[in-house]
């Protein structure tokens, strides 16, 4: 597994009614170990965490067979992948509650999730197999 990502980092903005608190503690349901930085823009603050650490994939490994979402969490990481990038967005309240929604849609915008790797075929069919009745067959 070591080899698997280089990095990954995890980013959302931050609105005045949001706590940003509440908002590392989303990030870190999913990704654990960030180092965060804020960048204030005025209206909204953006807050990344990135990380390095072998096991800033682990929590989302988990909760995608704990959810039993692995197919849709497959097509999601499939249509975000751009080279040796995989970006995923997902529901900023889901996150702060521990679980993974893809819904994105919410008036505070979504967390955003990118994955640098150099072989994102085998990141992909580690973290996400293909199932066949919900089981992988990868």
């Amino acid at each position: 597994m070591s080899e698997l990502f280089e990095e990954v980092e995890v980013e959302a903005y931050v609105y005045p009614t949001e706590d940003i608190e509440k908002v590392k503690r989303a990030m870190l349901n999913l990704i654990p170990d960030l180092e965060f930085e804020a960048f204030d823009k005025g209206d909204y603050i953006i807050l990344t965490g990135k990380t390095r650490s072998r096991k800033a994939l682990s929590r989302l490994y988990e909760l995608f067979r704990g959810q039993a979402i692995l197919d849709t969490a497959r097509s999601f990481l499939e249509e975000g992948y751009f080279g040796e990038e995989i970006i995923i967005k997902v529901n900023k309240q889901a996150a702060y509650a521990g679980v993974v929604n893809f819904n994105e849609e919410s008036p505070l915008g979504p967390i955003t999730i990118i994955i640098r790797t150099k072989d994102p075929q085998r990141l992909m069919k580690w973290l996400a197999p293909r199932t066949k009745d919900g089981v992988p067959i990868e």
